[in-house]
């Protein structure tokens, strides 16, 4: 996959799935052996845990929305600086978010692999 179709890739995941709220993204973008490393614990590998984890992400954060703002890709690695904004629906506890995400895209275009560090503005 060449640079700019897998930076692509990862913008199209990121909006469809957290702007746009569509959890199908996972199973179309994310590889069946995908890892999150930075998953909770009882995360297992593949799309189903990341669908779940995500959706009540969703469900608690009505108004979530991210931002990204710098794509740079390299061989099979994409990274990401985003913004992330929300309000949780029950606390009213403001989400304000920035982090930088590293992705690894396998030889079939999928992500197959996640890093990332956040930290609270």
């Amino acid at each position: 996959m060449d640079i700019q179709s897998a930076k692509s890739l990862v913008y199209r995941y990121f909006d469809t799935l957290l702007n746009q709220r569509d959890i199908s993204v996972c199973d179309a973008l994310l590889a069946p052996d995908y890892v999150d490393h930075d998953a909770p614990t009882e995360t297992s590998p593949g799309p189903a845990s990341t669908k779940a984890y995500v959706l009540t992400l969703l469900e608690n954060h009505l108004d979530l929305r991210v931002k990204i703002y710098d794509l740079t890709a390299e061989e099979n690695r994409v990274a990401a600086r985003i913004i992330w904004r929300g309000t949780h629906h029950l606390t009213g506890h403001k989400l304000h978010y920035m982090g930088i995400v590293l992705l690894r895209l396998n030889e079939q275009g999928q992500i197959a692999e996640r890093w990332s560090a956040y930290q609270n503005l």
